[in-house]
């Protein structure tokens, strides 16, 4: 199963709409990063944002920003990691409170969250 917190390859696609397709068919949940032709890309429902940057924290930065705009879930699987990424830059939660996000937060910052 795919997770949002990398960025895909996809090699075997002709046009950037046939590695969006590609995507959603191995169950990319979006919005996802991913690469096609040298580039990275942002998924964003069946639409693809050409991104020019190359700084990794960068592009999850600004993926992270596309969930919060589109008032899109976290993946249930990834829920903590996108909640600890809200708690680094300082966004307003919108994952809820969690007593095992915020010891991990705890332990990592060593400070009362």
């Amino acid at each position: 199963m795919f997770t949002v917190i990398c960025v895909h390859t996809v090699q075997d696609a002709d046009t950037v709409n046939d590695a969006i397709k590609k995507l959603t068919e191995r169950g990319c949940i979006q919005p996802v990063l991913f690469s096609y032709q040298q580039q990275h890309w942002i998924k964003l429902d069946n639409t693809a944002v050409v991104v020019n940057m190359s700084c990794v924290a960068d592009l999850f930065q600004l993926l992270l920003q596309y969930f919060f705009v589109m008032n899109v879930s976290y993946p249930p699987e990834l829920w903590l990691v996108y909640g600890f990424l809200e708690k680094v830059m300082k966004v307003t939660s919108t994952v809820g409170k969690s007593v095992r996000l915020a010891e991990f937060c705890q332990h990592v910052f060593q400070q009362s969250i």
